[in-house]
């Protein structure tokens, strides 16, 4: 499933909750009865719709996550490096590919071209970071890290400490 598709169902998820909650109560202790066309309706307007146009502002970082596109992101706020990367076996591809798994989540890889992307998990206050990686060779990769939300200046700090985090993952000796 689409990490669009997951962020969709969360959001609505909580919207749900937070309108039985509300429906508890006014039931409870006020005793009033609802209709459920009603219920459903509010659920709709209150539950689907903030969530799909939360998500559409940032439907075009979300979803370059995940696509194939293989050219690097020219989004706003888009940080890139060259870093050098030491490898210790002969299948460099793949230790890069092991070494971001474990900081990051990878939502897109291309052996053949070499290409990954990655992403940090999404919160309640921080959207999180996408990253894309190239190896340029076997001792060089090019890194660009972007925001999802390009106004937070939260996000903006992330995408260089991302950099940072990247750096000394790829060159412990450092």
């Amino acid at each position: 499933m689409k990490f669009t598709t997951k962020l969709i169902i969360f959001w609505a998820s909580v919207f749900l909750i937070f309108l039985l909650g509300i429906i508890f109560v006014m039931t409870v202790f006020w005793e009033v009865r609802f209709n459920y066309w009603q219920l459903l309706i509010a659920f709709f307007i209150n539950g689907i719709i903030p969530p799909a146009v939360i998500t559409s502002f940032f439907y075009k970082r979300l979803d370059y996550m995940e696509s194939e596109n293989i050219e690097p992101p020219t989004f706003e706020g888009v940080k890139t490096a060259q870093l050098p990367f030491q490898a210790r076996t002969r299948y460099s591809f793949d230790e890069l590919m092991q070494k971001v798994d474990r900081q990051y989540i990878i939502s897109f890889s291309d052996r053949e071209k070499q290409i990954l992307k990655f992403r940090t998990d999404s919160r309640m206050l921080s959207w999180g970071i996408g990253g894309y990686i190239k190896m340029i060779d076997e001792n060089n990769v090019l890194v660009v890290a972007y925001p999802i939300f390009p106004n937070s200046r939260r996000d903006t700090l992330s995408v260089n400490q991302t950099l940072r985090i990247l750096n000394s993952v790829f060159n412990p000796c450092n």
